[in-house]
Protein backbone atom coordinates (compact mmCIF):
# COMPACT_ATOMS: atom_id res chain seq x y z
CA UNK A 1 0.00 0.00 0.00
CA UNK A 2 1.71 3.64 -0.97
CA UNK A 3 1.67 6.06 1.55
CA UNK A 4 -0.65 7.96 -0.14
CA UNK A 5 -3.69 5.59 0.30
CA UNK A 6 -2.86 5.05 3.69
CA UNK A 7 -3.13 8.95 4.66
CA UNK A 8 -6.29 8.99 2.63
CA UNK A 9 -7.60 5.97 4.81
CA UNK A 10 -6.79 7.38 8.51
CA UNK A 11 -8.37 11.29 7.07
CA UNK A 12 -11.87 9.43 6.01
CA UNK A 13 -11.62 7.62 9.32
CA UNK A 14 -11.32 10.52 11.54
CA UNK A 15 -14.16 12.04 9.43
CA UNK A 16 -16.22 9.02 10.27
CA UNK A 17 -15.26 9.04 13.58
CA UNK A 18 -16.98 12.58 13.91
CA UNK A 19 -19.75 12.11 12.22
CA UNK A 20 -20.25 8.60 14.21
CA UNK A 21 -19.47 11.08 18.31
CA UNK A 22 -21.65 13.32 16.22
CA UNK A 23 -24.94 11.50 15.79
CA UNK A 24 -24.46 8.89 18.52
CA UNK A 25 -24.76 11.81 21.00
CA UNK A 26 -27.99 12.68 19.23
CA UNK A 27 -29.38 9.11 19.58
CA UNK A 28 -28.36 8.89 22.96
CA UNK A 29 -29.99 12.07 24.24
CA UNK A 30 -32.77 10.99 21.80
CA UNK A 31 -32.69 7.71 23.97
CA UNK A 32 -32.94 9.44 27.05
CA UNK A 33 -34.92 12.21 26.68
CA UNK A 34 -38.04 9.03 25.68
CA UNK A 35 -39.93 7.89 28.51
CA UNK A 36 -40.83 4.72 29.01
CA UNK A 37 -38.82 0.80 28.53
CA UNK A 38 -38.81 -1.77 26.04
CA UNK A 39 -39.00 -5.02 27.96
CA UNK A 40 -38.83 -3.44 31.08
CA UNK A 41 -35.19 -2.15 29.93
CA UNK A 42 -34.76 1.16 30.32
CA UNK A 43 -33.90 3.46 27.09
CA UNK A 44 -31.30 5.35 28.23
CA UNK A 45 -29.96 2.19 29.05
CA UNK A 46 -30.58 0.39 25.87
CA UNK A 47 -29.27 3.51 24.05
CA UNK A 48 -25.77 3.67 25.77
CA UNK A 49 -25.09 0.14 25.36
CA UNK A 50 -26.06 0.51 21.45
CA UNK A 51 -23.94 3.32 21.04
CA UNK A 52 -20.82 1.95 22.81
CA UNK A 53 -20.93 -1.15 20.84
CA UNK A 54 -20.65 0.54 17.56
CA UNK A 55 -18.50 2.74 18.23
CA UNK A 56 -16.56 0.00 19.26
CA UNK A 57 -16.70 -1.55 16.00
CA UNK A 58 -16.48 1.10 14.28
CA UNK A 59 -13.05 1.43 16.24
CA UNK A 60 -11.99 -1.72 15.29
CA UNK A 61 -11.55 -0.16 12.24
CA UNK A 62 -8.80 2.26 12.60
CA UNK A 63 -6.38 -0.36 11.66
CA UNK A 64 -7.89 -1.12 8.49
CA UNK A 65 -11.36 -2.97 6.60
CA UNK A 66 -11.78 -6.41 8.00
CA UNK A 67 -10.98 -9.08 6.13
CA UNK A 68 -12.00 -13.24 7.11
CA UNK A 69 -9.70 -14.94 9.04
CA UNK A 70 -9.06 -17.51 11.50
CA UNK A 71 -11.07 -16.82 15.15
CA UNK A 72 -8.98 -16.16 17.77
CA UNK A 73 -10.10 -18.04 20.30
CA UNK A 74 -8.22 -16.53 23.43
CA UNK A 75 -9.38 -12.84 22.50
CA UNK A 76 -13.19 -14.41 22.36
CA UNK A 77 -13.36 -16.14 25.36
CA UNK A 78 -11.19 -14.59 27.98
CA UNK A 79 -11.85 -10.82 26.74
CA UNK A 80 -14.72 -10.44 24.64
CA UNK A 81 -17.25 -12.86 26.83
CA UNK A 82 -16.25 -11.52 30.16
CA UNK A 83 -17.10 -7.76 28.36
CA UNK A 84 -20.15 -8.94 27.05
CA UNK A 85 -21.42 -10.29 30.31
CA UNK A 86 -20.05 -6.80 31.95
CA UNK A 87 -22.06 -5.01 28.82
CA UNK A 88 -25.53 -6.76 30.09
CA UNK A 89 -25.20 -7.10 33.69
CA UNK A 90 -27.73 -4.53 34.42
CA UNK A 91 -29.90 -5.62 31.83
CA UNK A 92 -29.56 -9.15 33.50
CA UNK A 93 -30.27 -7.61 36.87
CA UNK A 94 -33.67 -6.66 36.12
CA UNK A 95 -34.60 -10.06 35.03
CA UNK A 96 -32.98 -11.82 37.24
CA UNK A 97 -31.24 -10.94 41.03
CA UNK A 98 -27.83 -10.87 40.23
CA UNK A 99 -25.03 -11.34 42.64
CA UNK A 100 -22.98 -8.16 43.72
CA UNK A 101 -24.67 -5.67 41.53
CA UNK A 102 -23.91 -3.37 44.07
CA UNK A 103 -20.21 -3.56 43.54
CA UNK A 104 -20.87 -3.72 40.00
CA UNK A 105 -22.13 -0.03 40.33
CA UNK A 106 -19.35 0.92 42.49
CA UNK A 107 -17.07 0.27 39.56
CA UNK A 108 -19.07 1.09 36.72
CA UNK A 109 -20.29 4.51 38.21
CA UNK A 110 -19.14 7.19 35.97
CA UNK A 111 -18.35 5.85 32.39
CA UNK A 112 -17.53 2.11 33.12
CA UNK A 113 -20.47 0.43 31.59
CA UNK A 114 -19.23 2.76 28.44
CA UNK A 115 -16.15 1.06 28.49
CA UNK A 116 -16.94 -2.27 28.90
CA UNK A 117 -19.68 -2.12 26.19
CA UNK A 118 -16.63 -0.17 23.41
CA UNK A 119 -14.15 -3.06 24.61
CA UNK A 120 -17.00 -5.75 23.57
CA UNK A 121 -17.66 -3.99 20.21
CA UNK A 122 -13.97 -3.99 19.71
CA UNK A 123 -12.56 -7.03 20.89
CA UNK A 124 -15.91 -9.00 19.13
CA UNK A 125 -14.68 -7.43 15.58
CA UNK A 126 -10.93 -8.05 16.09
CA UNK A 127 -11.47 -11.71 17.18
CA UNK A 128 -13.76 -12.89 14.12
CA UNK A 129 -12.04 -10.49 11.44
CA UNK A 130 -8.59 -9.92 10.55
CA UNK A 131 -7.37 -6.50 8.94
CA UNK A 132 -5.66 -5.57 5.47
Amino acid sequence: MNKSKGYFYYLLWILGALIVVYYGNQFVGMMESKKGEFLRIDYSLLGNILYALLFGIYLSLLNGLPNRRKFHRPLFFFVFLPCLILMLYPVLNIFFEMPYYALYNDVARQEGHFFFSLLCGLTLMKSLFGSR
